[in-house]
């Protein structure tokens, strides 16, 4: 048995196998229903631990987890003594937010024990979490620090400073994706430049996204590398239908799963569905998911006439959602500017085709999909229409897409990250 150990720092080889820990800082994680960066931070942890890599994941607030990693809770495990007080930060954030939005805080309680209450900015919050950063970096013991999307690269910047550790960022969408346009957020925007300066390797999710960095940021294309989202390829158990009632009508259901915000492009997908109703009035189209959007697309609905044709199904997770795919014809992702794109991959494993935007980067890795221009509704109307017409198309679709996303997996992602890990510390210690 051969062993190497190093000069500084906590890495070994242990037959031929490269063993190191990472500190990693996320803003979500599974069971937490937020969308698909818990989902990726889950899968690639999972994968790299079965590598040789211990995860030290450091989240902003205690959660329910799942998983291998030793977790450790930023509001819980550090304490801040101001004025001879203890000030817990209690938030209950989510993903996918603009630097101003507002959340109620737990900071402290009175003489007699109420709770007092302050209102602060998610920007607030992911500077008190660069803070309790630092401090974690100094406490623990690793080789690396991994920062997951922008909510975090504060984190992960205060933990190099403070450990001198080198830094990867793992970029899962942009403020450009957000915004779908130019009309950035200026606070998560200098958050993302301040970021990108300072790591010392950038993960982007796509090839689309790294043009992003490259175009928008300024950033050296040598500094990016892609790693594409994976997907737990597994055969899935099959679910009682939902909609019964409409399948035995013979209604064709076509399935929109995802955030309601400008970025997903839900009112084109609208527009569209006026479109496909005006040809063939026996679909219906059904809305899941949750977002700020949510209330002018219901508006957008009743004005085109399609309160009768679209169902908002709220927001579906796991057997829920598994159970609308596997009834769903077809599954449509018309997003405006989509980093990646777990949704197709989800709805090919439980059986729907579908169709995405080619602003997208899961074009990059699936050909059985079918594509349009965000903005095109009258070929996205076209397309929808084929699908459900032509059952030799959906078929096609379903089954080369299955095949596929065989080759898509989580733990193909994991090992181009832990090389990019191996890069780092041999560099160091070189």
């Amino acid at each position: 048995m051969c062993y190497h150990w190093p000069v500084r720092g906590i890495f070994f080889v242990i037959n031929g196998i490269f063993y190191m820990r990472v500190l990693t800082f996320g803003w979500d994680f599974p069971p937490s229903r937020n969308g698909g960066l818990g989902v990726a931070c889950f899968g690639l942890t999972r994968e790299l631990s079965r590598d040789g890599v211990e995860v030290i994941f450091v989240l902003p607030k205690k959660q329910d987890t799942i998983g291998s990693p030793r977790f450790v809770f930023a509001d819980t495990e550090r304490k801040i003594n101001l004025y001879a007080k203890v000030y817990e930060i209690a938030s209950s954030l989510i993903p996918y937010h603009s630097s101003d939005n507002l959340v109620q805080s737990l900071v402290s309680y009175d003489a007699i024990g109420c709770p007092v209450h302050k209102t602060r900015t998610i920007l607030e919050e992911i500077h008190r979490y660069a803070q309790q950063a630092a401090a974690i970096a100094q406490e623990e013991k690793f080789d690396v620090i991994h920062a997951h999307d922008w909510t975090s690269y504060l984190a992960g910047v205060a933990a190099k400073v403070a450990s001198g550790k080198p830094l990867i960022l793992h970029v899962h969408a942009t403020s450009f994706d957000q915004a779908a346009g130019n009309n950035v957020d200026s606070e998560m925007f200098k958050i993302e430049c301040e970021g990108f300066t300072q790591a010392d390797q950038i993960v982007t999710v796509s090839q689309f996204t790294k043009n992003i960095l490259i175009e928008k940021h300024g950033v050296p294309a040598d500094k990016i590398q892609v790693v594409h989202n994976g997907c737990d390829n597994a055969p899935v158990p099959r679910y009682e239908p939902v909609l019964k009632e409409l399948k035995a009508q013979g209604k064709k259901i076509v399935l929109y799963h995802g955030r309601i915000t400008i970025q997903k492009g839900v009112d084109y997908f609208v527009r569209a569905a006026r479109m496909v109703i005006d040809v063939d009035p026996n679909v219906v189209f059904v809305i899941s998911g949750w977002g700020d959007m949510q209330n002018q697309i219901v508006e957008q609905v009743g004005k085109m006439g399609l309160s009768g044709q679209v169902i908002f199904a709220g927001a579906l997770w796991e057997e829920e959602r598994d159970r609308m795919y596997q009834t769903a014809d077809l599954v449509v992702m018309p997003s405006v500017s989509e980093p990646f794109g777990l949704v197709p991959l989800e709805a090919i494993l439980h059986g729907a085709p579908s169709l995405v935007s080619k602003q997208s980067g899961v074009v990059e890795v699936m050909t059985h999909v079918l594509k349009v221009d965000f903005w095109d509704v009258e070929e996205m109307a076209n397309q929808i229409l084929a699908v459900l017409r032509y059952e030799a198309l959906g078929k096609q679709l379903r089954e080369y897409g299955r095949q596929e996303i065989n080759r898509l997996s989580w733990s193909e992602a994991a090992k181009k990250i832990y090389q990019l890990y191996r890069n780092l510390v041999n560099y160091i210690h070189s």
